[in-house]
Formats: structure tokens, C-alpha cells, sequence
């Protein structure tokens, strides 16, 4: 299954995340590559946005479901109501599987409401939790993704979208090497402010608006036992171009990129 693939591609990376991200020249308070850590964020936040993690994608823009079109939007008329406003589709899947010595879960909660205004669709708000787990006998990957947004048209041909909502990532990892026990937690809040995505080019284009972030990063073992707190923004560009600016607690230094957010090039400014 398409999500079911999603997923394990998601363990994967947070588990790549990680070995990029630590520094060979870490300070006291910090393990992190900020070039890195800025980029995971701007990328991990358009990768959720676009449906890679699953959930709706905002490329598809606002339509009615199975693909059903007619002029303005307004829908198939029942005694002049567009049964389209109002519509939810609140559903839940749950997968388990076993492969050898290894134990695979996957559950998402998906709701879906479409919204109108003066009788035409022009909206919709998403509710969105996905959880993701891998076990084996000396690892374990715990992968949350929590999306609440609403989106809407503010232009004549809904090409053009505002959005506004959260989205929180969770992921967590605990591991046994060499007989020594370490874990990596992750997780991070964004907030969105003032967002515009255009889908004209058919890919998703976040062309203006801010994001703030708020994150926290833990790692373990038997020598570390180091917590960072992390903030700061991403302000969206255009072109899926984005600036990050972060803060590291105990770090006085200003951190800034540049990060395209399809390749995931990274810039420091």
C-alpha cells in the first residue's frame, strides 16, 4: 500500500536525520549541525504540507472529492444546496506487519471537511494524525505527525490558497549498540502565519507567510545526556525557496539559511 511505503520511508529518514544532523566538533550545549537542523525543518514541513507523509496534499487544491467538477465550484444543485458544504470524510486505518525479528505498525486518523461560501466550495479544514512504529530487538522508531489547518481560495481561479493552522512532528528513537543504550528524540511545533501556496505549476509553491518553529532535540548515551531547546521562523520566499532562522539554547550566535525546499540546499546567509 502507498501508505504503508510512506511509512517506512519516513522511519528511514528520521533515523538519516539524525546521523546528519550530530556535529564531530560538538560544544557543550549543542550536537547539532544548525545547517542541517535547518534544513531537515523547512523540508520536513513542505514534505507535510505536499502529502508525503500522507494525508492531503495541498497541490490537489480545493475541488469535490472523487474528482467531481462543474462550474465555480458550485457542485451538483439538490433544491439549490450544494451538498458538498459542510461534507466530512472522518476516517481511521491501522496496519501491523511482521518481517523476521522486526514488528511494523501504522495508524492515521483522517478528517476531512469541505467549506463553503455563499453556496460555493471554496475551502477546507484538515485533521490530520498519523503514528508510525518500528520494533526490533536492539531498536525502536516512534513517528508522530499531527497536522490541524484550514485552507481556503482568495483567488478567482483556486490556484492561490491561504492556509492557517499547526503542525507537529514527533519522532523518537531508543537503540542498543554495542551493549550501550542511547535514544534521539525530536520534536518540533510549527505555527502558521499568514501562508499563500500557488499550485499553478502543479507543484506546490508556498510564495509568502511565516512559520514559527519550536522544537526540542534529545540525545543519550553513556556519555551525553544533552537536551537542546530550539526557535525560531521559517519565512517562505517563493520559487520553494525559504530563510530559517534558528536559536539554540545556550548558543548566543543567530543562525540563518537559505533552503530550497525541493532539493534541500542549503544556504548560510
Amino acid at each position: 500500500m502507498r501508505s504503508s511505503v510512506k511509512y517506512f520511508c519516513l522511519l528511514l529518514a528520521i533515523t538519516v536525520i539524525y546521523a546528519a544532523c550530530k556535529k564531530s566538533d560538538s560544544g557543550p550545549n549543542s550536537i547539532f549541525n544548525p545547517a542541517e537542523l535547518s534544513r531537515e525543518l523547512a523540508v520536513s514541513l513542505y514534505k507535510s504540507l505536499s502529502g508525503q507523509y500522507g494525508g492531503a496534499n495541498i497541490s490537489d487544491g480545493i475541488k469535490a472529492p472523487l474528482s467531481i467538477s462543474t462550474p465555480a465550484h458550485r457542485g451538483p444543485q439538490i433544491n439549490d444546496v450544494n451538498p458538498y458544504c459542510g461534507l466530512t470524510i472522518d476516517t481511521a486505518y491501522n496496519l501491523s506487519q511482521d518481517v523476521i525479528d522486526t514488528v511494523k505498525t501504522y495508524y492515521t486518523r483522517f478528517k476531512f471537511v469541505y467549506g463553503c461560501e455563499n453556496n460555493v466550495l471554496n475551502s477546507y479544514s484538515l485533521q490530520d494524525s498519523i503514528a508510525n512504529t518500528l520494533t526490533a530487538p536492539a531498536f525502536k522508531a516512534v513517528y508522530k505527525l499531527t497536522q490541524l489547518y484550514n485552507v481556503k481560495a482568495i483567488d478567482q481561479t483556486y490556484k492561490v490558497s491561504a492556509v492557517q493552522g499547526i503542525i507537529y512532528f514527533s519522532s523518537h528513537i531508543d537503540a542498543t549498540k554495542q551493549s550501550i543504550a542511547q535514544y534521539e528524540y525530536m520534536d518540533s511545533y510549527y505555527n502558521l502565519q499568514g501562508i499563500k501556496v500557488d499550485i499553478s505549476s502543479g507543484t506546490a509553491d508556498v510564495v509568502a507567510g511565516t512559520s514559527t518553529i519550536t522544537a526540542i532535540f534529545q540525545y543519550k548515551d553513556a556519555t551525553n545526556n544533552i537536551t537542546d531547546n530550539i526557535t525560531g521562523s521559517i519565512e517562505f520566499l517563493g520559487i520553494h525557496m525559504s530563510r530559517v532562522t534558528l536559536h539554540i539554547s545556550g548558543d548566543n550566535t543567530t543562525y540563518i539559511y537559505l533552503v530550497n525546499m525541493l532539493s534541500g540546499q542549503v544556504t548560510a546567509q
